[in-house]
C-alpha cells in the first residue's frame, strides 16, 4: 500500500510541476494589453485634436503592433464611460483612464507629449520637433522605461508658410521620431516582459 500511495504522490507533485513551469512560461511568453495615449496638460505640447498627434499615434500603434504586443484603440476602449475628445489632459487623467479600462485590461500605458516651436529668422523659419515618451505599468505605477527623439536639425520652412504648411513640416518629422521612439519603447518593453 505504501509503495502505491508513494507513486501516486510523486507522479501528483510531478503533474504539479509540470503544470506550475508551464503556467510560469505563459505569464512570461505573454504580451501585456497597451493603451497609447498623449499627455498634452502642458501648453507646449501639441494638442490631442491635432492632425499632427494623429500621426504621431498611428505611427506608435504601427511599431508596437508590428512588434507583435496587442495594442488598444483607446477611443474604442473608452467609448461607453468616458468623455471623449478632450484634450489638455493631465498624467492624473491618462492613468485613471488607463486603469479603469475593464474590457480588456489595460497593463501599460505608452504616454507621449509632442513638442514642437518654430524659430523666426525673417528668411525663414525653423522647425524644431521632439517626441518624449514612456511606458508605464498602469497597476503598480512602476515606470518601465522613457526615451525622448529630436530632429537632429531643424527644418526650414518659408517665413510665409501658412498654418496648414507649417502643420503639414511638423507631422511628417514627427511622425518619422514616433516611428523611432516606437521602435525604442517597444524593445525597452520587449526586455521587461522576457525579464
Amino acid at each position: 500500500m505504501k509503495p502505491i500511495l508513494l507513486m501516486i504522490v510523486v507522479t501528483l507533485l510531478a503533474a504539479c510541476q509540470t503544470t506550475q513551469g508551464a503556467d510560469e512560461q505563459d505569464e512570461v511568453g505573454q504580451r501585456p494589453n497597451i493603451i497609447i495615449m498623449g499627455e498634452d496638460a502642458d501648453k507646449d505640447t501639441v494638442p490631442r485634436n491635432s492632425r499632427v498627434y494623429k500621426r504621431v499615434l498611428d505611427a506608435l500603434v504601427n511599431e508596437m503592433n508590428d512588434e507583435g504586443f496587442n495594442v488598444y484603440d483607446e477611443t474604442a476602449v473608452t467609448l461607453d464611460d468616458f468623455a471623449q475628445g478632450r484634450v489638455r489632459r493631465t498624467d492624473a487623467e491618462i492613468i485613471d483612464i488607463a486603469r479603469s479600462v475593464q474590457r480588456p485590461p489595460i497593463d501599460v500605458a505608452v504616454i507621449y507629449s509632442i513638442y514642437a516651436h518654430a524659430q523666426e529668422r525673417g528668411y525663414t523659419n525653423k522647425l524644431h520637433v521632439r517626441i518624449a515618451g514612456r511606458l508605464l505599468n498602469v497597476r503598480s505605477g512602476r515606470r518601465l522605461g522613457n526615451f525622448e527623439v529630436e530632429m537632429p536639425e531643424p527644418a526650414n520652412v518659408a517665413p510665409d508658410c501658412s498654418r496648414k504648411c507649417v502643420l503639414e513640416a511638423v507631422g511628417r518629422d514627427a511622425r518619422v521620431l514616433a516611428r523611432d521612439l516606437g521602435a525604442v519603447l517597444a524593445r525597452k518593453l520587449d526586455d521587461v516582459v522576457r525579464r
